[in-house]
């Protein structure tokens, strides 16, 4: 009520107009603004998409380290075997925005995130956002290691050259499954002041900068061997570590700080950690679906549960890790049967996609 007052005052020259003309006007301009519209969709690696999408609101609005919830439309969704090629709604971090338009990096691990490869330019789409919190970005003075593997890279796209531009240095660990998992290389240089490409198994990562280095192997081996000798960027410099990638991710870096990486922070860095628990409705506190426990970093005790949408990059030491896993695993077998299924639609169907 208090607001309503002057909702009627701002309006009350325009009650006595009937212009059609104004209300066309009026209402192309806010369907232009709000519509999102899919214009480009690039595969960059066997597991990751891209997807660039027309949102000028959105793009204007947006700002380094936020995500967006993403989803298709029911009715504009394809049916094969007797299945509509319905997502739900998904969490996706954004690589940065160029004019009205939003890049998102697509992770296939489940059939929604598959389903998006099957998208095409010109479909309308359902995009909400941006939502979260933007990442702490000071005006110089800090060296910011960020750790990170195929969600990693698409959050440095943006975080990265925001902070070097800000005077900041950055060290960026990537971590990956096997160097063809490596995308958009090129942007993640120009992200990073120095980068330690780290690979499982395979061939390793080709350094393209003499003040990058590249190793396959045990990712905290390569990690705890670099910081013992004479980096570009030592780890006693560094004054925040931010953890942009899985849970289990999360879990090696927490149990590293305080093991064999201990003695070479000694400037006591802030970790911050990324909780990619499940989510819904992304509208910071409506639907609980992300809830999250914290713990109190001394007992081990939870003291309370927050919503991950509206802070999903949390202070490692208050991370109840234990019922992150436990959150992700509780609709594991619904995932791996609509998994399945997916698979046998691609196989027996002639559905395109990138």
């Amino acid at each position: 009520m208090r607001t309503y007052p002057y909702i009627v005052k701002a309006l009350s020259d325009k009650i006595s107009h009937n212009s059609a003309e104004e209300y066309v006007a009026f209402r192309s301009k806010m369907q232009d603004l709000l519509q999102a519209q899919i214009v480009g969709v690039q595969r960059h690696s066997p597991t990751v998409v891209e997807l660039q999408i027309r949102a000028p609101l959105a793009a204007q609005k947006f700002r380094p380290g936020q995500f967006f919830r993403l989803q298709n439309f029911e009715t504009q969704a394809p049916i094969f075997g007797q299945t509509r090629l319905q997502t739900e709604a998904l969490a996706m971090r954004c690589a940065g925005v160029q004019g009205d338009t939003v890049s998102l990096m697509v992770l296939e691990v489940g059939a929604s995130s598959r389903l998006c490869a099957t998208f095409q330019p010109g479909d309308p789409i359902s995009l909400m956002g941006p939502t979260g919190v933007a990442t702490k970005i000071t005006q110089g003075g800090e060296t910011v290691m960020i750790i990170g593997g195929r969600l990693g890279a698409a959050d440095i796209r943006a975080v990265g050259p925001a902070m070097r531009a800000a005077g900041n240095r950055v060290l960026y660990i990537a971590g990956f499954k096997t160097a063809d998992e490596v995308y958009c290389q090129d942007d993640l240089e120009a992200a990073a002041d120095a980068i330690v490409w780290i690979t499982a198994c395979g061939a390793p990562i080709p350094a393209r900068r003499p003040q990058d280095s590249s190793a396959t192997g045990d990712f905290l081996n390569i990690l705890t061997h670099y910081a013992a000798t004479a980096p570009v960027i030592p780890l006693q410099e560094v004054t925040r570590v931010l953890i942009i990638g899985t849970h289990r991710l999360v879990r090696l870096i927490q149990d590293a700080r305080h093991g064999v990486l201990r003695q070479y922070f000694s400037k006591s860095p802030n970790f911050t950690a990324s909780i990619h628990g499940p989510m819904q409705c992304m509208l910071k506190g409506i639907c609980a679906q992300c809830l999250q426990w914290q713990i109190d970093p001394a007992t081990g005790q939870r003291t309370k549960a927050v919503f991950a949408c509206s802070w999903q990059d949390q202070p490692l030491d208050i991370v109840d890790i234990d019922n992150l896993e436990e959150r992700l695993s509780q609709n594991r077998l619904q995932e791996h049967l609509s998994n399945l299924w997916l698979d046998y639609l691609f196989a027996h169907y002639d559905i395109e996609r990138v």
